[in-house]
């Protein structure tokens, strides 16, 4: 049971660096509408899925419980938009590692609501992954205007999903695995819906793509649905100061991924940023 967790996270990590990985092409051919109502779709699908199939016992939680479980659910939905729409206009390893850093709003929040301890090279992971964000998120002097909406849209992800990551732990520990879910599949749902309705007439991609390049959209759909659920399932067996920052070290495979396979450029402040990205990351894992 000790390392049930990591596994779990690990599981996360790889399968969300894969996503990320692959949603960079399938963003630019499909466009961050399409891509956005699709992960929201699949991801949804993939909570009922989970839920349908795990036992499920009788609520006896607050409403505040159930409030927060539905919250978690339009967080960790919304959060896509600000993804897909920043890696249309930024690279993998910028948008990756900004989004990535969440888990670290994710700890900051357990500690101090949740009364989970931290030690002093906890602390210090906290300080170096910060300073990981800050060093992709300060513009330098002549960024284009493509940059900064990557980085402003990044950040919108690195909220939203940091605090997904809380109610995820919270919601788990007082709802249970299967009941989560489910409320969490109706709120993706129903933010898709939402989307769908007001961005209907923009979604189909200005340039037909081919069936390859739609067989990777749905990968990038499938593996960051699985990953969620992974990652909730880390949080039920482990502590959220431990399992967040594992789950987040996916930039690393999927920046190493885009500047072997995609041919990005490799950034300076990109490999600084990843250096103290695992850094952080390995320091705020640490028991």
């Amino acid at each position: 049971m000790a390392l049930e967790w990591l596994g779990l996270a690990l599981a996360a990590a790889v399968l969300n660096g894969l996503s990320v990985l692959a949603a960079k092409p399938s963003t630019d051919r499909l466009g961050p509408p399409l891509m956005g109502l699709g992960a929201i779709l699949a991801e949804g699908l993939v909570f009922g899925a989970a839920g349908l199939l795990l036992p499920r016992a009788p609520i006896t939680a607050g409403a505040g419980a159930i409030a927060g479980a539905i919250l978690a659910g339009i967080l960790g939905a919304v959060g896509y938009p600000f993804f897909f729409a920043g890696m249309r206009r930024g690279s993998v390893g910028l948008v990756g590692t900004i989004s990535a850093a969440a888990p670290l709003l994710t700890v900051a929040l357990s500690v101090a609501l949740l009364g989970e301890a931290l030690g002093g090279l906890q602390v210090l992971g906290i300080a170096t992954t910060m300073a990981c964000v800050l060093l992709l998120a300060v513009e330098p002097r002549r960024s284009s205007a493509n940059r900064r909406a990557a980085v402003l849209l990044s950040l919108g992800g690195f909220l939203t999903w940091g605090l997904w990551g809380f109610l995820l732990k919270t919601g788990v520990d007082a709802l249970g695995e299967g009941n989560l879910f489910l409320l969490m599949a109706a709120a993706y749902l129903a933010v898709a819906a939402v989307i769908g309705a007001v961005s209907r007439r923009g979604l189909a991609p200005r340039v037909p793509a081919p069936g390859r390049v739609w067989a990777v959209g749905l990968a990038v759909f499938l593996f960051g649905g699985i990953a969620a659920v992974a990652l909730t399932t880390a949080y039920d067996v482990g502590s959220a100061t431990l399992v967040a920052p594992v789950a987040g070290t996916y930039p690393v495979i999927a920046t190493l991924g885009a500047w072997a396979v995609l041919r990005e450029r490799p950034d300076w402040r990109i490999g600084v940023a990843l250096v103290l990205f695992v850094v952080g990351i390995s320091l705020l894992s640490t028991a």
